[in-house]
This record gives structure tokens, C-alpha cells and sequence, in this order.
């Protein structure tokens, strides 16, 4: 078979067949299996079988073989259709694959196979056959001189076909030889597969070249020899090989005749001999009357082995060129200098037309048309992309989608009853690769043609398919179909036609975008999409203009989503309530594990689509906060709020002005209510990353306005007793805006002498927490740790003592945190750690600062009366333990209770009082009657001194100030004993702090105590002045009430006098 495998006879095909047909079936599957082997060896076995159309005389006998001989009549279908199929070779295949009664016809199925390889050619449709027999060759007419005064190149795409495989060494075909009578000229021959050049000078000798390239047979290759000519140095010649430079030699090919090269021949020499004459194919042939550039090389190979034009017109390149390469190519330098072109569509019988401009120089001695000699043919082949279009286009393969479901005739039974048929197709066995091999087929055939891409623009192709698919089984949604879309996606964008974006869009919007359609497929499936979705994609759209602003907002806000409604970890709440089975949501969702690792692949896909390109960020920073805000389940919050802390961290410059605008604040304080203690450490970390980001001003009008950093304080109190490590660790990192992702559950690093009081506010949050919290031993250290930090940082920096000083009423939550009676020595060293920082800022303000004495004063005010009210304090609870031991409205024992007839804390006051009052005034008596004896003592010791009238005076009136006030004490104690009010008012002036009437002769009495020696003349002054004080006392700081009522015990007091 190696050395006779040509079929000489179409007609032979035919018989071939009807002999197959009465052979068993395992003669026929060696028959089938020989006769693929002897097609696939040359494309003129092809093109036999084209001739006689057995593509139909297959289909045919399709429905009635067995299953072996099916499967090799697929395949031999599928070499065929690859090569060439007719308009009505393609009805009857889809024809044959229609469904009738739900219920695919047998071995249809199959055939999908053959659509998938339909897509997979390689060569030009149109194309020159060489038999490779003696005399078989395209003859040029003679030129009057060869175009090489600037050089020239010859170019051409064609693919070896040799005649067999035993006497390849032994031929020689020629590419092209152009020479004159005397065999002079340029000729270009194959030995083995090498490429060897020639130049004869004279007849007998001249230069050879061979380029070091390894031409394989049935393998198409473009070819471009360019002759460079030079008149002050050496020519040479170079060897490009699709579009590549191959090899390339110093030679003087110039040749210089006086005669005509009327020896032109194309495919062979002017012997035509058997053992010269190409064999294979070759598509349309150019010489160019000049060098050709690398770079106008390369051009014409991306145009493909299906260009046959002039280069005159740039739209016929379509979008398979970039822009610089039109510009080389359709600069119609290129297109004048072409000295001939010989089209395979321009032909007539065996005349092949010159096809170049009419403009151009004319190098012909006569006619410029070319003569195909012996049995070379001009072969057009149809591809599936041009009979597509005919029988309606790529809509016509939609319909094949809705019978993914039906059975297979002669496999299974199809459904007797129609109602029934869902239950009846639930049990059928199906072929995954059915919808895999339909949309490899779709897909090849979108990059193979343009005019397929605008129909499925039009049509909304993906829309279709992506509905369709949704009413199949998810069975046929599997890795094969996925790796299908991703191939498509990378063509479409790494392409440049103008078609690619539009379609871009479509494919994502509707297919991979689609969660509805890949949440009840393998976890493996769903894996490979975002993954790729979140390495791979954008990294390819870097090249792609398609992800413009407006394209990337509405897919972050599509991919948002996607999360809030398929992959939450935590069946949200609203969603409890609704029958989710309907949409197919519960039937086979991954697991958990599956899901976590699922959403961080969108949401890497998120955070690179967030930063790709210029521009606000403000609409896609909106739907992340829309997320947070709406989504209640903190399982389902912890990824997205890292990945908007990780977008804060990266990208300040973009990210806080849009958060800001935004109000993204209110979001963080919806987070700080969650359960979690982590999403609520993470909602303060995005809080630090905003506040530590943004200028002075922004802080200002965010946080002073609504008082947050009080809410703050509230919010954090609402799940925790007490202000835990953790929290101030993350309020440590804001105060000092030495914010990071890590969330840190020790105590933090000790500060650097260079950190500052950023957000000094802070300070005061954490006092306030501090002092709100309930006692307990962590929050014992986290306030050792906070004055701790507050110390190194007021002692490292100058600029934090005056950030401190500044601050409104400092003094207030820094005394609130020292224990003003200490107890433990844990209090105590506490309470001196307050006592240094209060040491260290005051020496500052004193020292350093313009008017510090002010904060002297206030710093007095304010420490003055906390130590007032913790005296109080104090007090009262003295005298409430005393009440507590004394009541009696708790005892149910009669006689008990009447000897303890207190029953309110206010009669015991009064009771009090009472007592002590009777004991004051009669001890008050004796003193003033002792005192009067000795001052008559005094007055007749000193009779020889006679008194002054302001001695007898001062006298006087010391008397009646010594009378007034026992009257006055007397009227107060029977006013108290009539009055039941006058208790309560002596408990608050108590409280107060204040000296009553009441309790002068105490004070008198304190005196005595103490031993003061004092001229028993200046007592009753002394009590007169102490009785004015205390009355001035109580007259300013009383009420009005209070004020009207001791009025109205003076003017009774002076009634009785």
C-alpha cells in the first residue's frame, strides 16, 4: 500500500460500498478501517471521495450497521467533512441527528463527534493540485526580462503530497524554475526535505543554497524566498518560513541575459519529467518585483493560507491583522510592485488568469496568462463555515441542545405517555459528552468565522444556549463543557476583531457569569471556573479594552451577587422562608469547605477586577458595603470584610474617598453590633485603616458631627462586660494609626519612640470604656497596659504631652481611671501610675506651654472635686451601713420592732439629731455659765481700772450675742421636733458638706478639745463670728426654699428675745 495508495478512479468508491454491504460485520470493520488509512494519505483520495459524495451514501447506511461499523463510518464521516461537505451533505447530517417522538435516531448521538471535527482544517479552500505526473505543471509565458534590478521574491503557501513513500529521495521536484533557453535563471527544487536554491549564471554552473529547514510531507507551510540585491557589496538571499526567517546566505544571484526567460514553469522544469514535476498542492503564487521586508513577511502569513487578493483594499484582511501590520501591507507599495499572480479561483479550463493590478509594470512578452498543463486542477473545497451560512446559520444547531435529555433509539425505550416523560427521562441513561462535543463545535466554529461571530451577536446566542442548558440535566454540565467556555474566553480575549468584545460579554453575562447554572455542578467544576476566573482572566484582559469602567462596576456588582444569593456558607434568614428545591438550589450544593474555598477564589476575583484601571472606585465600593450591610450571618461577613480591609491596606488613594462618600462609617458601626468577636475586631480595623488614611479634616466632619466616638463606646459595650485585650489593642493601633491586618489577641509590641497621638479622641474612648466596664482581673491589665502605653508614649514624644494638653477636659477620664482610696496594691500602683502621667503633663504645661498655669487651675477644679465626690461617697455609704443595722420596716416581730422604731433612713437622721442637739445645748450651758463666773471674777479683781464706755460696750453686746445664740439653738431644737422636713434639710446640708446652726457648739466644743488656750474674753466674739460665718454660709448656698425657711426661724427667734 506504500507504494500504490493514489485511488486512479472515483467511480470505484461506489462499488466499494455496495461490496461492504453484503460483507459480515467484522469484514466490513476491516474493510471501513484499510480504506480510512488509504484517505488520510492523500488529499487526492479526498477529493475522489468528494467527487462522487459519499458523505450521503455514509449517512444512509448509518441507522442500519452495528455498533463497531458505526463507530468507523463516524470517523471516516469526520475525516471527509473535515476536508470538504456540501450544502446538501450538511442537511441530511442534521437531518439525521433530528429527533422524532423525544427520541434521538440511532447512532445519531454520534455524529456530534463528526461536527466537532468539521472545525479542524488547515490550508486554503481553493488551492492548485499537482498529480505529480510526467508533463503536469503550470506554465508561465515568456517575460521579456525578470523584475530584479531592486531584487524580487517569490511567495506562496503549498503542502508536499508525495506520490508514495518508497522514492522520495530519489525525486526531485521543483518548485519553480525560471531560466532561459540557454538555462540560465533561478529554480527552486526539493531533495528529501530540503529546500535546495539555485542560480545559473552559465549553463553547467552557478550557485546553490540549501536552507536549513525540514519540510514535512501533508503539512501545509508558508514560503517566501527573498532576493536582495546589492550594487556596492554583496546580494544576498533570504528563506522565511511561515512568516520566520530559516536560513539566509551571501550570494551574487544576479543574472544578467540578453534573451527572454521563456522557461518559466511553476511546479516543475522544462523537461516535465516525471522525477521534476511537483506533487502536492499549492495555493495562489506571487512574485513581487522587489525585496519584501521581514516585517511585510510576517504580514502576509497572518493573513493566512486563504488570502488569494492584491493587497489593494485593507477590509478584506478583516480583524485577523493588527493595525501595524495593515499598514505595512496595504500601503500599495506592496500591491505595485506584484509582476504576476496566479489566483486558483481565476481559471478558465486549464488558462489560469494573471490576477495582478492592471496598473502595475508588465514584464510579459505577450499574453500574461498562465497554462495548467496535463492533470493539474484548480480544487475548491467547501468548509462548514461557508455551507453553514446557507442552511440558516449557527441558530440551526440550537434545537440539538433541547434533546441532550431523549434517549437513543434501540438503547432505551422512549416515554409512552407525554405527561409521564419527565419521570421516564429522569431514569435515562445519558451521554455527558454529547454537550461538550455540541459546544466544542460552536465554539471552533466562532473563531474560525467572522460572519458565525456577528450571527451569533445578532441571535444572542449565549443567552440561548445558557437557557437551554438550564432545562437539561445537570449531568451534562461537566469539567469538558467548562474547559470548552475557557478555551473560548482566552480566544476572544487575546483576539483583536472587532466582534470579540461583544461577544466577551455575552459569553460572561450568560454563561460563566451565570451561578444559577454552575451551583449544582461537582465542587471540582465550580473550583476550576473561579479559579480561573481569579488567576488567569484578568491577567488576559490586561490586553483587552473590553473591562472599562461601566463593564467592571456591573460585574462586581453581578459577582456581589453571586455570593449573597448562591455561595453563602449560612442560609440567610430571608431566605428560610422560601422554597429554594424549586430553583434547584438545595438539590447539590457543595459542602462548606468547598463554598469557603469557592468564595475566596471570587472574591480574589473581586479584589483584582476592583483595581483594574483607572478611576473612582465609588459604585463597585458601594456594592461591597451593600453586602455587609444587608447580610446578617457573620459566617457569611468574615471573607468579604477582610477583602475590603486587604482593598483599604493596598489602595488608600482610591478607596477612602470613596468610602467616605459612601458613608461607609455607618456600615462599620452596623458591624460592631454583629455577635462575632472578630467581625467586630475587623469592623474597628476598617475604622483604623479609614481614620489613618484620611486627612484631618475628613476625620473631623465623619466622626465629630454625630458624636461617634461616644457611640463607639456604646456599640462596643453591647456583647462584652468589659473592654477586652484584643478591642484595645485595635484602639491602641488607631490611636497611634499604626494600623495592621492582623488581629492581635496578646499584648501588643511596646510603641516606638517615634509613634504620635494620631487620633487623640481615642485616649478618651478607652477611658470611657475602661471606667463603663465591669471589674474584673483582664480588665485590670488591659488598664495597667493602657496607662502603660499612654506614659511611654507622653515620655518618648513632646508632641503627645501637647497633643494631650490640648485635649478638652483630660483631667476628667484620666482621674476617673486612679483609685483615690486605694485598698489593694494593685489600686495603689495604679493610682500612681496616674499620678505620674499627671506629674509628667503638668511639669510640661508649666514648663513648655503659653499659659500653662490654666491647666494648673483646672486640673485643681477638677481633681478637687472628684476627691469631694469620692468623700461623699464614702460618707453616704457609712451612713447607709448604719441605717442598714438601725431599720426596722424589714422585722415582722412586733416587740422587736417597737424597740427599733426606726423604719426610714430619714427618721433615723432626724433621731439623730435630735440627740445630738439636746447633748450639744446642754453642754453649750455650762460652758457659757463657766465662762460668765470667770469673766465676773475678772471685772472685781480689776476694780482700780475703770472700764471704757467701748469696753462696757463690747460687753454687752457679748452677752446679748451669748444669749442670742443659746435662744436661737433652743428655737432650732423645737422647730426640728415640730417640723418633720427640718431632718432632711440637715442630711443635705450634710451632704453638702456645709456647717449649720445647729452644729456651732460642736465646733466650739472641737476647740476645747484640742487645747487651744484662748482669752476667755474673745470667746463669745469668736462664737458670734462663727454663728455669722455659718449663717452667711447657709444663707448663700441654701435654695430658695431653704433661704425662706431659716428667714422665718430668725424673725421667730427675735419675737421671743
Amino acid at each position: 500500500m506504500e507504494l500504490n495508495f493514489i485511488i486512479q478512479d472515483p467511480e470505484n468508491i461506489r462499488n466499494l460500498m455496495e461490496l461492504i454491504d453484503h460483507c459480515k460485520q467484522d469484514l466490513q470493520a476491516e474493510l471501513f478501517s484499510v480504506f480510512i488509512a488509504i484517505l488520510k494519505k492523500s488529499n487526492r483520495n479526498l477529493q475522489a471521495c468528494t467527487d462522487i459524495s459519499l458523505i450521503e451514501l455514509l449517512l444512509q447506511r448509518l441507522p442500519d450497521v452495528g455498533q463497531i461499523v458505526a463507530d468507523l463510518i463516524v470517523e471516516l464521516l469526520g475525516v471527509l467533512a473535515s476536508y470538504s461537505i456540501t450544502v446538501r451533505e450538511l442537511k441530511i447530517l442534521f437531518s439525521s441527528m433530528k429527533a422524532t417522538n423525544m427520541t434521538w435516531p440511532r447512532h445519531s448521538t454520534k455524529l456530534l463527534n463528526v461536527l466537532r471535527q468539521m472545525p479542524n482544517r488547515s490550508g486554503p479552500d481553493v488551492f492548485f493540485s499537482f498529480p505529480g505526473k510526467a508533463g503536469s505543471a503550470i506554465m508561465i509565458p515568456p517575460l521579456a526580462k525578470f523584475p530584479q534590478e531592486n531584487g524580487f521574491t517569490f511567495s506562496t503557501w503549498f503542502r508536499l503530497d508525495p506520490y508514495n513513500s518508497v522514492n522520495i529521495e530519489k525525486e526531485k521536484p521543483y518548485l519553480y524554475s525560471f531560466k532561459t533557453s540557454k538555462g540560465v535563471g533561478y529554480s527552486a527544487h526539493f531533495v528529501g526535505n530540503c529546500l535546495v536554491l539555485t542560480c545559473m549564471k552559465i549553463k553547467g554552473k552557478g550557485f546553490q543554497h540549501c536552507v536549513k529547514y525540514e519540510f514535512q510531507p501533508r503539512k501545509w507551510y508558508m514560503l517566501a524566498i527573498v532576493y536582495i540585491y546589492s550594487r556596492w557589496s554583496k546580494s544576498e538571499i533570504k528563506v522565511f518560513v511561515n512568516g520566520q526567517l530559516a536560513s539566509s546566505t551571501e550570494m551574487a544571484w544576479l543574472v544578467a541575459p540578453t534573451e527572454p526567460f521563456d522557461k518559466c514553469f511553476i511546479g516543475s522544469t522544462a523537461e516535465l519529467d516525471k522525477d521534476r514535476v511537483f506533487c502536492g498542492q499549492m495555493a495562489a503564487v506571487y512574485l513581487f518585483s522587489e525585496a519584501l521586508t521581514p516585517h511585510q513577511v510576517c504580514a502576509m502569513h497572518r493573513l493566512g493560507p486563504a488570502y488569494k487578493n492584491a493587497f489593494k483594499f485593507e477590509n478584506e484582511a478583516g480583524s485577523s491583522l493588527s493595525e501595524n501590520h495593515k499598514k505595512v501591507l496595504y500601503d500599495n507599495k506592496l500591491s505595485s510592485s506584484i509582476a504576476f499572480l496566479f489566483n486558483p479561483v481565476s481559471v478558465d479550463s486549464t488558462l489560469c488568469l494573471q490576477c495582478a493590478p492592471k496598473g502595475n509594470t508588465s514584464y510579459f512578452v505577450h499574453s500574461p496568462h498562465a497554462l495548467m498543463l496535463q492533470d493539474v486542477t484548480a480544487v475548491v473545497t467547501r468548509s462548514v463555515h461557508s455551507t453553514l451560512n446557507s442552511i440558516g446559520g449557527i441558530q440551526v444547531l440550537f434545537p440539538l441542545f433541547s434533546q441532550l435529555d431523549y434517549p437513543v433509539m434501540g438503547e432505551s425505550s422512549p416515554p409512552s405517555v407525554r405527561k409521564d416523560s419527565v419521570v421516564c427521562l429522569n431514569t435515562i441513561r445519558r451521554d455527558p459528552g454529547m454537550c461538550s462535543s455540541l459546544m466544542q463545535f460552536i465554539c471552533e466554529l466562532i473563531q474560525g468565522s467572522a460572519s458565525i461571530q456577528q450571527q451569533v451577536i445578532s441571535g444572542r446566542g449565549f443567552l440561548v444556549i445558557s437557557h437551554l442548558l438550564s432545562k437539561a440535566s445537570r449531568e451534562h454540565l461537566t469539567g469538558d463543557l467548562l474547559n470548552t467556555f475557557l478555551k473560548l474566553t482566552k480566544y476572544l480575549v487575546t483576539s483583536q476583531n472587532n466582534n470579540s468584545e461583544l461577544l466577551l460579554k455575552q459569553l460572561l453575562d450568560h454563561c460563566l457569569f451565570n451561578p444559577s447554572l454552575w451551583i449544582q455542578t461537582p465542587a471540582a467544576v465550580q473550583i476550576r471556573l473561579y479559579s480561573y476566573l481569579s488567576n488567569d482572566f484578568l491577567s488576559d484582559t490586561q490586553v483587552s479594552p473590553i473591562y472599562t469602567n461601566v463593564r467592571r462596576v456591573s460585574t462586581v456588582l453581578q459577582t456581589m451577587h453571586t455570593l449573597k444569593t448562591y455561595y453563602w456558607v449560612v442560609r440567610p434568614e430571608h431566605m428560610k422562608d422560601e422554597d429554594l428545591s424549586v430553583k434547584g438550589i438545595e438539590i447539590s450544593r457543595p459542602n462548606p469547605e468547598d463554598i469557603i474555598m469557592i468564595r475566596s477564589y471570587i472574591l480574589g476575583f473581586v479584589k483584582k477586577l476592583v483595581m483594574l484601571g483607572a478611576g473612582t472606585k465609588d459604585d463597585e465600593l458601594q456594592s461591597i458595603l451593600n453586602y455587609l450591610t444587608t447580610v446578617q450571618e457573620d459566617d457569611n461577613l468574615k471573607d468579604v470584610l477582610g477583602i475590603l480591609i486587604q482593598l483599604m491596606n493596598d489602595h488608600p488613594a482610591s478607596l477612602i474617598p470613596a468610602f467616605d462618600a459612601k458613608g461607609g462609617v455607618k456600615t462599620v458601626f452596623k458591624l460592631l453590633e454583629s455577635q462575632s468577636q472578630v467581625i467586630r475586631l475587623q469592623s474597628l480595623k476598617l475604622l483604623g485603616f479609614f481614620l489613618s488614611r484620611s486627612t484631618h479634616k475628613r476625620k473631623y466632619d465623619v466622626m465629630n458631627p454625630h458624636n461617634l466616638y461616644s457611640l463607639l463606646v456604646e456599640k462596643l459595650l453591647v456583647h462584652e462586660s468589659y473592654l477586652t485585650l484584643p478591642v484595645y489593642n485595635v484602639l491602641y493601633e488607631i490611636l497611634t494609626e499604626h494600623v495592621g491586618q492582623e488581629i492581635f489577641f496578646e499584648k501588643h509590641p511596646q510603641p516606638e519612640p517615634h509613634f504620635r497621638l494620631e487620633n487623640p479622641m481615642m485616649l478618651k474612648v478607652s477611658a470611657q470604656l475602661i471606667r463603663q466596664s465591669k471589674a474584673c482581673p483582664d480588665l485590670l491589665e488591659v488598664k495597667k497596659l493602657f496607662l502603660s502605653d499612654m506614659t511611654l508614649l507622653c515620655n518618648n514624644n513632646r508632641e503627645n504631652r501637647r497633643t494631650v494638653l490640648q485635649m478638652s477636659v483630660w483631667q476628667e477620664w484620666l482621674i476617673s481611671m486612679a483609685v483615690i482610696h486605694p485598698k489593694t496594691e494593685e489600686d495603689q500602683k495604679i493610682s500612681d501610675m496616674v499620678f505620674s502621667l499627671f506629674r509628667m503633663l503638668l511639669h510640661h504645661a508649666i514648663k513648655f506651654e503659653y499659659g500653662g498655669w490654666r491647666v494648673w487651675v483646672d486640673t485643681l477644679a477638677i481633681v478637687h472635686s472628684k476627691v469631694s465626690f469620692e468623700e461623699f461617697k464614702l460618707q453616704f455609704s457609712a451612713m447607709y451601713e448604719q441605717y442598714e443595722r438601725r431599720r426596722a420596716d424589714t422585722l415582722t416581730d412586733p416587740i422587736e420592732r417597737s424597740q427599733r422604731p426606726i423604719s426610714t433612713i430619714s427618721g433615723w437622721d432626724e433621731h439623730k439629731e435630735k440627740e445630738n442637739s439636746e447633748v450639744e445645748e446642754e453642754r453649750f450651758k455650762e460652758v457659757v455659765e463657766d465662762e460668765n463666773d470667770e469673766s465676773v471674777e475678772d471685772k472685781d479683781d480689776k476694780d482700780d481700772d475703770k472700764p471704757t464706755k467701748n469696753d462696757t460696750d463690747h460687753s454687752d453686746e457679748e452677752e446679748e450675742a451669748v444669749e442670742n445664740a443659746t435662744e436661737s439653738a433652743e428655737n432650732n431644737n423645737d422647730n426640728s421636733e415640730d417640723e418633720t422636713g427640718s431632718s432632711s434639710k440637715a442630711e443635705s446640708k450634710a451632704d453638702d458638706g456645709e456647717v449649720s446652726t445647729e452644729e456651732k457648739p460642736e465646733v466650739f466644743k472641737a476647740k476645747e478639745k484640742d487645747g487651744e488656750a484662748e482669752d476667755t474674753a474673745d470667746i463669745p466674739e469668736e462664737i458670734e463670728e462663727v454663728e455669722e460665718e455659718s449663717e452667711k454660709d447657709a444663707s448663700e448656698r441654701n435654695s430658695p426654699v431653704e433661704k425662706e425657711e431659716s428667714m422665718k426661724d430668725t424673725t421667730e427667734t427675735e419675737e421671743k428675745e
